[in-house]
């Protein structure tokens, strides 16, 4: 059998109980699941992430710096229907995009998102990247077609610093730089609040680093509503809605 992302561990969430070797108030400097895997306990829902190169905060939002990695680049040598291996002239070897996504944006093969199992940097020359991807390219690919390279979402997280960011979600514990962790992304938590909040208002992210404000104050991603009334410099109770 052909194997697909559908048949990729996320999918198995539901049949039966996954117990984790690694607790939602735990940190681990070794990894214990897969980027990205999903632990629903309860009505909260988490994935399993990686903390970048600086320590991160309980309650504060935060953001993958591999989002994106690559913008509008040529594919290097032709890929035909079926391949599963696409090599990428990029700026820089891209090493760390497993988990991540491979959009085909422009020319031959356009309109496509491919989901990453790993990357590599090409024995040739160092500017460029040899993605695998889980799935084989459905439409062939030729030196013409053009890609968007995206790390995974829940992985070398960092703090987020602005209002337009992608919020991956929140940390529900203080976690050590380069140390893995369980990243929630639904459900009721904690978040520090940077502009006061009434009770139903939907949320988004704030210019105070990692905070939360009303969508009235900022027009940008919508992460959540308050369950509370909160005050600038507090943490109080929200409904995450990131990932479900």
């Amino acid at each position: 059998m052909t194997a697909s992302a559908n048949m990729y561990i996320e999918s198995k969430s539901g049949f039966g109980l996954i117990k984790p070797s690694q607790g939602i108030y735990e940190e681990s400097a070794t990894q214990k699941a897969e980027i990205g895997f999903r632990l629903l306990v309860g009505d909260r829902v988490f994935r399993y992430s990686y903390a970048g190169g600086v320590a991160l905060a309980a309650g504060k939002l935060v953001k993958s710096a591999q989002l994106p990695a690559e913008v509008n680049k040529s594919v290097a040598a032709a890929a035909s229907i079926g391949a599963k291996s696409v090599t990428v002239t990029t700026a820089a070897a891209q090493l760390y995009l497993a988990e991540g996504y491979m959009v085909v944006n422009d020319v031959t093969g356009e309109g496509i998102c491919y989901k990453i199992k790993s990357s590599a940097a090409n024995a040739t020359t160092a500017t460029s990247t040899d993605i695998t991807l889980y799935d084989p390219l459905s439409v062939a690919l030729t030196t013409s077609s053009q890609v968007e390279l995206y790390g995974s979402p829940y992985y070398d997280l960092d703090l987020s610093a602005a209002v337009t960011d992608h919020i991956s979600g929140i940390p529900p514990i203080a976690v050590t730089a380069n140390y893995y962790f369980w990243l929630q992304t639904w459900g009721p938590c904690a978040a520090l609040v940077g502009a006061t909040t009434a009770a139903g208002d939907m949320l988004v992210p704030h210019t105070t680093d990692g905070s939360v404000a009303p969508g009235s104050v900022f027009t940008s991603n919508i992460i959540g509503y308050a369950l509370t009334a909160g005050t600038a410099t507090e943490y109080n109770g929200i409904w995450l809605r990131v990932a479900p």
